[in-house]
């Protein structure tokens, strides 16, 4: 945006710092814009494959956020916008309770409340999601416990470690 009194508050993802691990459209946060709570926006691609490390064939691990968390689904076909294109597998609360999801929604999430693993299991149609934390940045604390140990013992739980201290955005 052009340099204005307000164009600061005119945020654009900078596509030649997309690292690839999604395609972003939209990162903002508290140390992108000071007083502003977290969101993240991206799509989902058909044979987008998740990141490449040990473990992620089990999905983003139980973990919680020291803020609320809303994550909403939307599909993208225009004539049948409640059709997801996609199937995720949501787990929620410490005893993993399974829910697929495969309509467009929205899922709050409590402070503080285990969730995970979220496990993205198809994808036949782009559909975006708009991750919200109703706070300045995401943080996470991992809650491996709550695995069964054979799956456990397979997850490189360094790489979630990064996501204590903050989002690595795009």
């Amino acid at each position: 945006m052009a340099e204005t009194k307000y164009g600061k508050f005119f945020v654009k993802i900078d596509p030649s710092k997309w690292t690839g691990r999604v395609p972003a459209v939209i990162h903002l946060e508290d140390k992108i814009i000071k007083g502003s709570n977290f969101y993240f926006v991206h799509w989902n691609l058909p044979g987008q494959r998740p990141p490449s490390f040990r473990g992620a064939e089990f999905g983003h691990p139980p973990h919680t956020h020291p803020y609320n968390e809303i994550l909403l689904h939307i599909g993208t076909d225009p004539n049948n916008p409640m059709d997801l294109g996609a199937e995720v597998e949501f787990c929620m609360g410490p005893e993993m309770e399974r829910h697929v999801i495969t309509e467009t929604c929205a899922v709050f999430i409590p402070a503080n409340f285990i969730h995970g693993p979220y496990r993205i299991l198809k994808t036949v149609r782009p559909w975006i999601t708009v991750m919200i934390i109703e706070g300045p940045t995401r943080t996470e604390e991992p809650h491996p416990e709550v695995l069964p140990e054979e799956i456990r013992s397979k997850i490189d739980w360094s790489v979630w470690e990064r996501l204590r201290t903050g989002f690595s955005p795009p």
